[in-house]
């Protein structure tokens, strides 16, 4: 039974990787062209999400700029797959402002993931905060996801980009400031890139 608290648990948190390109693109309607087929066993690797205790300094990964004709702005991380952050707020440090989200509770930033060129193979990203209780949700470009699920990217071509760029635009939803993070798995890798997720003026109450 406990295996199957852990792994209700992991459902609610949206950490469970679909068994399906169809499961995962029926949320995805910006991102995918192909939608058959079964997503591999080897992108559900185990999370290995660090620990940031209270009052420690949240491990943002830096930011670099990087443009070409299908996308532009500040891009965190160095890997083949990677988050551009469409927010104000210290990106080159890894640092981003949740912006007001017209869900009562929640506040988001855009998030256009995009993979280089040398990279077509799928990927898959899953997301928990890091210093404390606090749920984080990917997904729904056009509003708060209906329920807490990764992001999913088949092999081949996305809807949008071009070039071998691949892109999945998205959002990250919060509802409180902190320390975030995202497992970035693929093929042949499996990356964490953190954000120190802030707003201002801060919530009632002060800071989480």
């Amino acid at each position: 039974s406990g295996s199957v608290a852990s792994r209700s648990a992991l459902v609610r948190a949206g950490l469970v990787v679909p068994r399906t390109y169809q499961q995962a693109c029926a949320n995805e309607g910006a991102v995918c062209v192909r939608t058959s087929g079964q997503v591999p066993a080897v992108l559900d690797r185990p999370l290995h999400f660090p620990t940031v205790r209270p009052g420690e300094r949240c491990p943002a990964t830096p930011g670099a700029p990087i443009g070409n004709p299908y996308l532009a702005g500040v891009a965190l991380g160095t890997g083949p797959v990677r988050p551009l952050i469409a927010s104000a707020g210290d990106l080159r440090h890894g640092i981003a402002d949740l912006d007001p989200a017209d869900t009562p509770g929640w506040r988001e930033f855009k998030t256009l993931w995009f993979s280089v060129p040398a990279y077509q193979g799928p990927f898959v990203i899953r997301a928990k905060r890091l210093d404390g209780p606090g749920p984080i949700l990917l997904g729904g470009s056009g509003g708060l996801p209906t329920t807490p699920a990764p992001i999913v990217v088949p092999p081949g071509p996305t809807l949008n980009g071009g070039g071998g760029w691949r892109t999945a635009p998205s959002g990250t939803w919060a509802k409180r400031p902190g320390c975030y993070a995202w497992q970035v798995d693929g093929l042949t890798f499996s990356e964490m890139i953190v954000v120190d997720a802030v707003w201002f003026p801060s919530p009632a109450g002060g800071s989480a």
